[in-house]
């Protein structure tokens, strides 16, 4: 068998299914939780880090339920469940020996169990992503996001070519998970967009070496804004379900300014934005705008974005903010090189014939 498609949710299952039924490759779908294990699987835990992956689990637990009893019950059936996983997961890796094994992110708690155990059999993982770029699909065989194949070397875009560059300029919207504060209040006509992110997201847990959560970054904000004379914008995430932003909100002046407005438009009209690894800094490229990233991301290439791994940077970048100078055909060049070359066409809760042919040619189907 070429690949077997591991899927945790409903959504996942479904388009594992179209990809199972449409591609030119042997494949089967799998889909947990599952009482089929095979207790052979209990001789790779010890070759499996599984402190560490736990440990980010927890991190994740700690964020989203802050009811203790809640917390620690769920982290008992996380110890359990682990064990459950590794020997179901185990169990059809030796049922099918796929060449690949395809899953959805790889960082998340199952999957990340799941990529270590196929490598401990010599299967290749496949991991799928949202597209940093509208109505695209990301299929990486190294990781996502900061993980992913992408390269990190300026001359690497430099020698690119791409003509006749078509992008998208219509960002697509994102429905809230749940009921946001309306903040309708006005916008100053120049200011600096920061974008909230999930809390709980693998961006946050695995890739932000020195800013914590929101809360933090908003308490750099705060400073910064102290010490500046442009005001910050601040949106909300729409898809964070837990967290509660109403203390930071009662901490807004005028020179920062909580907005639940269009992101499209707080984008365009920024003067530049500020994320930890957001691929709203992807969508800000598309418009030109200088952006600065403060986590580990793919695209955190000088002189394409600006860098910043401590606050001290961070002033520094933006009290020289008017001298930055926005590298028009850089950027072209490494959004082409995405657009064209990288990412898979459509979305993937919309795949079409275009998508289906192209994780074909991927994956040599």
């Amino acid at each position: 068998m070429k690949i077997l498609f591991l899927s945790l949710t409903k959504a996942q299952y479904i388009y594992f299914k179209k990809l199972n039924k449409t591609l030119n490759c042997t494949s089967k779908v799998i889909f947990f939780p599952s009482i089929f294990i095979s207790l052979r699987g209990l001789k790779i835990l010890k070759e499996i880090d599984t402190d560490n992956i736990l440990k980010l689990k927890f991190k994740e637990v700690d964020i989203k339920y802050q009811n203790q009893l809640h917390n620690t019950l769920y982290k008992i059936v996380l110890r359990f469940q682990l064990i459950w996983f590794t020997l179901y997961i185990y169990r059809y890796l030796k049922l099918y020996n796929p060449k690949f094994l395809a899953l959805w992110n790889g960082k998340k708690f199952h999957q990340q169990l799941a990529v270590e155990v196929a490598k401990i059999l010599n299967i290749q993982p496949i991991f799928f992503e949202n597209g940093v770029l509208p109505n695209t699909t990301t299929l990486d065989f190294k990781g996502v996001n900061a993980s992913n194949s992408i390269p990190r070397d300026i001359n690497f875009f430099k020698k690119l070519k791409f003509k006749n560059i078509k992008l998208p300029t219509q960002l697509e919207k994102r429905e809230s998970k749940r009921k946001l504060t309306n903040l309708n209040i006005k916008i100053p006509d120049k200011y600096i967009f920061v974008p909230f992110q999930v809390a709980y997201d693998t961006q946050i847990i695995h890739h932000s070496p020195w800013i914590k959560d929101m809360f933090e970054l908003f308490e750099i904000v705060e400073d910064i804004s102290k010490k500046i004379d442009t005001p910050f914008v601040i949106k909300e995430h729409p898809s964070d379900r837990v967290s509660n932003y109403k203390k930071l909100h009662k901490r807004g002046n005028k020179n920062i300014i909580f907005s639940s407005a269009n992101t499209q438009d707080l984008i365009q009209k920024a003067e530049a934005i500020i994320t930890i690894n957001s691929s709203v800094a992807i969508e800000a490229l598309l418009f030109y705008k200088k952006v600065i990233v403060l986590g580990e991301a793919f695209f955190a290439i000088e002189p394409i974005v600006r860098v910043a791994q401590n606050r001290n940077r961070l002033l520094e970048i933006l009290k020289d903010i008017d001298n930055i100078k926005v590298e028009k055909e850089l950027i072209d060049q490494f959004l082409a090189y995405l657009y064209y070359k990288y990412l898979i066409p459509d979305n993937w809760k919309n795949p079409t014939n275009r998508h289906f042919k192209s994780i074909e040619k991927r994956l040599k189907c």
